[in-house]
C-alpha cells in the first residue's frame, strides 16, 4: 500500500516512463526463462474484471506471479504500463480497448502449480522461511468505491471486488469519472434489457448485470452505508443527449426490519428537488409488488410497477417500466417529474453512493 502511494506521488515525465518502461520490458525478455513463462500478452486490452486487488509491479512477469500467488481470485491480470499497476481480475470473458494496458492470459496447468495449495478467496500465497508455503489475508481491502479510487485516482470505471461488513466480498461497478470519482453505483438504467418490476426478495438480494441494468441489493446497500458517512447522487439522461443530475450530501438505509427506510438531507443539482422537498421519501420505507408499506391505500409498486421508496406515489420512479421517451402512460416509466414531467420516460438514469470525506 506504501509502495502505490509512494510511486504515485512522484512526478515522471512521459519520456521519462516511456524510457523506463522500454527498460522494464527489456528485463522481462532477458529473465524471460526464469519463472513462469506459459502466459500470453495483448497489447491495447484489459478484462473488464472485477478487479480484486491492485499493486504496483515493476514489470509483466512480476504481475503474473502476483496473480499466481491469488490462486483463488487471479483469472488473469491487467497491467497499466504508464503506472506500473497490476489489477487482478477474477473473470476473463470479456475486455475493452484500453491504451495504455496489456492484459494477461494464464494457461491453467502451467506456471509453477507444483506450488500451489488451497487458499480462499481475498488470501495470498506466500514462501515462509522454512520453505513451505502457506496462506494469509491481504493487508488491504477496499470497502466501497472510494477506497479503491484512493488507491489511484487514475483507475477506469468498471468492475471491482469490495468487503462490506456481514456481507462479506462482493461485486460492484465503481464510477471513477463523473463529479471526482468514487462512487459505488446502486442502480442503473440504460436499454431496457431488465426487468424492474421485481419482488422484495430479488430487491433485497439484487439482480442484473453489473456492466449493464441491475440493482444492487437492498442489504448490501444498507450494510455498504452502516460504515460512515456517505452522499448519494443520481444521473439522468433523456433521448436528445441532455442530461440532469442531484446530489444529497447525507444518506442512510435502515435494514430489513425497518423495511429498509431511508433518509436523505443536503440538496443541490441542475433540476428540482423530488426527494426532499415536493414529495419527499424521507423516512419512507421499501415497497414492492408483494411488500406495499408506502402511504397509500394501494400499492404503488403495483400500480406504477416499479419497486421504490413510495409514499403517495412518488415523484421520480427510477425503477419504473423502459417506456423510451414520450409517452401516453402516466408516471410508469423511468420519470423525473421537475424535468420532463411523468409522461416522459428516460434513456438512462444511475444511483450512486459515496464515502463523505
Amino acid at each position: 500500500m506504501k509502495t502505490l502511494l509512494n510511486l504515485h506521488t512522484m512526478e515522471y515525465t512521459k519520456s521519462g516512463l516511456e524510457r523506463l518502461y522500454g527498460m522494464v520490458l527489456l528485463l522481462n525478455v532477458i529473465f524471460w526463462g526464469e519463472g513462469c513463462t506459459d502466459y500470453n500478452v495483448v497489447n491495447g486490452e484489459r478484462y473488464i474484471g472485477p478487479v480484486v486487488s491492485m499493486v504496483t509491479m515493476l514489470g509483466l512477469q512480476q504481475c503474473v506471479k502476483e496473480c499466481l500467488a491469488r490462486p483463488a481470485d487471479c483469472g488473469g491480470v491487467n497491467y497499466r504500463k504508464t503506472h506500473f499497476l497490476c489489477e487482478i481480475v477474477t473473470e476473463i470473458n470479456q475486455t475493452e480497448p484500453a491504451s495504455e494496458y496489456v492484459r494477461i492470459l494464464l494457461d491453467d496447468g502451467t506456471c509453477d502449480q507444483e506450488e500451489s495449495i488451497s487458499c480462499l478467496s481475498g488470501e495470498k500465497r506466500i514462501r515462509l522461511s522454512s520453505n513451505q508455503m502457506h496462506c494469509t489475508r491481504d493487508d488491504y481491502e477496499p470497502n466501497d468505491c472510494t477506497a479503491i479510487y484512493r488507491i489511484s485516482s487514475s483507475l477506469p470505471s468498471g468492475l471491482y471486488q469490495i468487503k462490506i461488513p456481514v456481507i462479506g466480498y462482493v461485486r460492484v461497478f465503481c464510477e471513477m469519472e463523473t463529479d471526482g470519482g468514487g462512487w459505488t453505483v446502486f442502480q442503473r438504467r440504460m436499454d431496457g434489457s431488465e426487468d424492474f418490476y421485481r419482488t422484495w426478495t430479488e430487491y433485497k438480494n439484487g439482480f442484473g448485470n453489473l456492466t449493464s441494468e441491475f440493482w444492487l441489493g437492498n442489504d448490501k446497500l444498507h450494510y455498504l452505508l452502516s460504515q460512515g458517512p456517505y452522499e448519494f447522487r443520481m444521473d439522468m439522461g433523456d433521448f436528445n443527449n441532455q442530461t440532469r443530475y442531484v446530489k444529497y450530501t447525507t444518506i442512510s438505509l435502515g435494514n430489513e426490519a425497518s423495511k429498509y427506510v431511508i433518509s436523505l438531507s443536503g440538496f443541490s443539482g441542475n433540476v428540482g428537488d423530488c426527494f426532499t422537498s415536493a414529495h419527499p421519501i424521507n423516512n419512507m420505507k421499501f415497497t414492492t409488488k408483494d411488500q406495499d408499506n408506502d402511504a397509500r391505500s394501494q400499492n404503488c409498486a403495483v400500480q406504477f410497477q416499479s419497486g421504490w421508496w413510495h409514499k403517495n406515489c412518488h415523484c421520480s420512479n427510477p425503477n419504473g417500466l423502459y417506456l423510451a421517451g414520450e409517452t401516453t402512460i402516466f408516471a410508469k416509466g423511468i420519470t423525473y417529474e421537475p424535468w420532463l414531467t411523468h409522461y416522459y420516460s428516460l434513456k438512462t438514469i444511475q444511483l450512486m453512493v459515496r464515502r463523505a470525506v
